[in-house]
């Protein structure tokens, strides 16, 4: 049982650190921004750094967009959650809604995270709140996934549900918690390079997506001659 209070305790301070880290780079961004191009134009021709500014210029939008994003919409379902638990009398419920509201920055998976320790919690004080607590963290989730984030987030990424959770996987794998929130937008910009590059070279050879996508024409069969 301690160990796997250290663990969430653990978990936590890794994913208030990815926090900290993303807040402290969206404020320093501007400075950042002006020291690099001084750099890119002393090494790069004309051409090259015009579209490494573009590049750079979609990458921070949807950076920014997503970490700001997914940082209100983790207060929200923070706060919804302290008031819920409230009304429903849970044990623990500020060390539970900050649990929940931490962990909701990672995208699909952060709800579950944060209440598996918060079951595990209030199971310890009672078995029947801990399955209405099962209850309405299912229903919080649905909200959070189909109404509030998008509204929040919008069309930040651009990736469908299926390519977040290879995002969520692969930036795991590789980086831990830090990983799994900024797999997202990495992916994100690697979707968009990968569209801007395809769109440019069939542009180049006059290639339109009906023209792809539409079958060949078939062409008449010769007549038979007598």
């Amino acid at each position: 049982m301690t160990g796997g209070i250290w663990s969430v305790i653990i978990f936590l301070k890794n994913l208030l650190i990815g926090m900290m880290i993303s807040v402290y780079l969206l404020a320093r961004k501007e400075s950042f921004a002006k020291q690099s191009k001084k750099i890119l134009y002393a090494i790069l021709p004309e051409t090259p750094y015009r579209r490494t500014l573009r590049a750079v210029a979609e990458a921070d939008r949807i950076f920014s967009g997503f970490v700001r994003g997914k940082l209100l919409d983790s207060l929200i379902i923070g706060i919804i959650c302290f008031f819920c638990c409230s009304l429903l009398k849970f044990p623990y419920t500020p060390i539970i809604s900050v649990f929940v509201g931490v962990t909701n920055i990672i995208p699909i998976f952060g709800p579950f995270l944060g209440a598996v320790p918060s079951a595990f919690l209030i199971l310890l004080v009672s078995p029947r709140q801990c399955l209405y607590f099962i209850f309405f963290i299912i229903a919080l989730q649905q909200f959070d996934g189909n109404i509030l984030g998008p509204k929040i987030l919008g069309k930040s990424t651009g990736i469908s549900s299926f390519w977040v959770i290879v995002a969520i996987v692969v930036g795991g794998g590789f980086g831990g918690v830090l990983g799994m929130f900024l797999g997202v937008p990495i992916f994100a910009c690697i979707n968009s390079l990968v569209h801007w590059f395809t769109d440019r070279t069939l542009a180049k050879k006059g290639v339109t997506d009906d023209a792809l996508f539409d079958p060949a024409p078939i062409p008449p069969a010769d007549e038979k001659k007598d």
